[in-house]
């Protein structure tokens, strides 16, 4: 009985071993075919990227862009290489297809970002180093990858934020457009000139690092509060530069200077207390 075992064992290794021998020629021309897909695929890859970036597309969308042309090649080069193999590449596509269905069920979210993504890429609502604003999220984009988009927040936190939801929500990149407004309010009291006050508040700002000449800061009287006559204080800066903070920072101290200057009075609050009240 063991005998028997034996040498039924021993004749399905010798048909394995036979027909692995009859089929050797094709396996190796497969495997040479997926190599030559390999250099084509390389050698594609490199060319769109050059492409892009003489286009004048992001280095990310460059870089995605040629490393999805580097994976379907790579896929047409291996059910080709299926096909001389003598394996049945249309079936195995069909399976793969039912397959598929049913995991595209189970990472709908992430397929979803990865869609988003890809149209965030191509799109560039932002780029790396840009400010944006987005629902309760404000910081510099670090990174935008195919499933999400990293921010680093200005406490210094970073954020993953999907980019589905960036795709289906509104962004305010601070960044697109080279000139951006800054603003704080100033009081004088009643008693001194509006106009004189204004003048001597915009003067101040002449100079300021960072504050843009064009288009030129303005002061502009913006209602009347308790105890002062409360301007408004409006100017520019690139915001590619950066210095939010301290270029209005200074700002606020050159048009305090400015007034002082001008024997222009910035009046503390006054509380009037009547008796018996």
């Amino acid at each position: 009985m063991n005998y028997l075992a034996a040498n039924l064992l021993l004749d399905s290794l010798r048909d394995l071993w036979d027909g692995f021998i009859t089929r050797l020629p094709s396996i190796v021309t497969g495997l040479l075919v997926i190599l030559l897909f390999y250099i084509l695929a390389k050698g594609i890859r490199y060319i769109s990227r050059r492409s892009l970036k003489r286009m004048k597309a992001s280095e990310h969308a460059a870089r995605i862009t040629a490393r999805l042309v580097f994976i379907a090649v790579m896929v047409v080069g291996v059910l080709v290489s299926l096909g001389v193999m003598g394996v049945n590449a249309g079936a195995l596509v069909a399976s793969l297809g039912l397959v598929s269905v049913g995991i595209g069920f189970a990472l709908k979210d992430v397929i979803e970002n990865f869609i988003a993504g890809l149209i965030i890429i191509f799109q560039r609502p932002f780029l790396v180093g840009d400010f944006i604003c987005l629902g309760g999220v404000e910081g510099t984009v670090e990174d935008v990858r195919v499933r999400d988009t990293v921010i680093v927040m200005l406490d210094g936190r970073q954020v993953f934020v999907p980019n589905s939801r960036i795709f289906s929500s509104e962004v305010i990149n601070n960044n697109r457009n080279r000139r951006r407004r800054l603003e704080f309010e100033v009081g004088i009291a009643y008693g001194e000139d509006i106009s004189a006050a204004a003048a001597a508040a915009q003067d101040s700002l002449v100079g300021v690092p960072y504050i843009l000449a064009e288009p030129p800061p303005l002061v502009v009287a913006e209602e009347f509060g308790d105890s002062a006559v409360i301007l408004k204080v409006y100017f520019w800066i690139d915001p590619t530069r950066g210095y939010f903070f301290e270029t209005r920072s200074e700002a606020i101290e050159a048009v305090k200077k400015g007034l002082q200057k001008a024997g222009i009075e910035i009046p503390f609050p006054i509380v009037t207390v009547k008796p018996g009240s």
